[in-house]
């Protein structure tokens, strides 16, 4: 039995039983595995979690027996099977069926294996004529098509219309592009790139944010020597471009109000040239020990961690900060296409974020010196935990501005902006920048 399959079938297993987000599971269990066995396992199970419910639509038209009839153990597996017939081209059919077969009669029923094996040949055999949704419903299509819980795929196409959240929605499924972040202070651009050339990686520019490169590997990116030498840091183009409008420079004083694993303020210790101090707090004392390695793997000794709700406002700190950043809790559903889990979190677990966020960014907002500058961002795409807050924000504090900014991944915007995958190709966020009159 190939175990990159059994790893798959049990991660998907752990989710649908404990809710257990697949990425913490993979990550305990794919180093047990070859390179080529991960990257399989990884695959497979993040294709089921992008396509559950368009693979559920298949299954249902050619079983026998009703979906939800269906013992969850040999549904699990079969969505399996069926990802790899359908969706992977290199994989030959006959592997996907007996292999799915197999795992059938190993975590469920023996007797259920000639079952599994009669929907996957019928699958198979229809693969290039599978039918098509059909829904009265325009949401419900976009749901099933796309493998997205019916609230959100509705959320999205109220806010951003039909199309452009059918575009949002497709771009969940695709394989999200790497960017990295030069460690400034240990090496040069141009340095890096051709260390990772040596390393078989290519590595390009981003136009209009010096220190970012776009990078194509066909290892996980983390098993560079390069990587090991702490020579650069793993960091979406979104997140990069945040803290290069904050803009710190050397000898900045700058509190990252929620800061693990310390990627923005990494950042800005490299803009700031390890000159100067931050505080980055975050709620978990378990992660301050992953700031402080780190800031220590990448050279720098101006980062300060320590464990702080950031709801609760510090008065010491009032007024000390010239930048501070504030990337908030939040829903995370800009990340689905790296996270594909997360699209299956209920509306009801999101709802009280907003005033969180809030508080935080009001507490972020007191530590700003006059003159100084906020960042407020999230992984997210909801207005309600974007643009709602920004409004609401500004009309209560009325010694902030928006802080407009021009470049070519945004284009020009007056101070805030909603960075789309289909459209920026890079995560969903939002960004507000935003200047305290002096």
């Amino acid at each position: 039995m190939n175990p990159a399959r059994n790893c798959a079938l049990k991660a998907l297993i752990q989710f649908r039983r404990e809710n257990a987000w697949t990425d913490l599971y993979l990550k305990n269990s794919l180093s047990q595995l070859s390179s080529e066995d991960a990257a399989l396992c990884t695959a497979i199970t993040y294709g089921v979690l992008q396509n559950m419910s368009l693979i559920d639509h298949y299954i249902s038209h050619y079983s026998s027996i009703k979906l939800n009839k269906i013992m969850p153990q040999v549904l699990d597996a079969l969505r399996c099977g069926v990802y790899q017939i359908v969706f992977m081209d290199r994989i030959p059919i006959f592997a996907s069926v007996n292999e799915t077969v197999a795992l059938v009669k190993k975590h469920a029923n023996p007797r259920a294996g000639a079952f599994a094996n009669a929907v996957l040949r019928k699958i198979a055999a229809d693969k290039d004529n599978l039918p098509n949704v059909q829904k009265d419903d325009p949401i419900e299509y976009l749901s099933v098509r796309y493998s997205h819980p019916y609230w959100l795929t509705k959320r999205l196409s109220d806010q951003f219309g039909y199309s452009e959240a059918e575009q949002i929605m497709a771009a969940n499924n695709t394989e999200a592009p790497a960017y990295i972040r030069v460690n400034t202070l240990k090496n040069e651009v141009d340095e890096l790139i051709g260390l990772l050339k040596e390393e078989g990686a290519d590595a390009q520019r981003v136009q209009g944010i010096n220190g970012t490169l776009l990078c194509r590997y066909e290892r996980p990116l983390h098993q560079t020597e390069a990587f090991r030498k702490g020579l650069f840091y793993i960091q979406d183009l979104a997140s990069q471009l945040a803290v290069t409008l904050l803009a710190p420079t050397a000898g900045d004083s700058v509190i990252d109000m929620c800061s693990a694993p310390g990627g923005k303020s990494i950042v800005c210790a490299q803009l700031m040239q390890n000159k100067g101090s931050i505080k980055a707090f975050d709620v978990h004392e378990h992660k301050i020990n992953i700031i402080d390695q780190n800031a220590s793997k990448y050279g720098i000794d101006i980062i300060s961690a320590a464990a702080c709700d950031s709801t609760v406002l510090l008065p010491r700190l009032v007024s000390s900060a010239d930048r501070v950043i504030c990337d908030v809790p939040c829903s995370g559903l800009g990340i689905i296409r790296k996270k594909p889990d997360i699209r299956f979190k209920s509306e009801d677990s999101i709802k009280n974020l907003p005033e969180i966020q809030y508080k935080i960014l009001k507490n972020a907002a007191a530590y700003v010196k006059p003159g100084g500058r906020l960042l407020y961002s999230t992984c997210t795409v909801i207005n309600e935990e974007n643009s709602d807050i920004i409004k609401r924000f500004l009309s209560e504090n009325g010694d902030f501005v928006l802080s407009p900014f021009d470049n070519p991944v945004t284009g020009t915007t007056n101070g805030c902006i909603t960075l789309l995958p289909h459209k920026h190709n890079c995560d969903g966020f939002f960004i507000a920048l935003l200047d305290r009159k002096k």
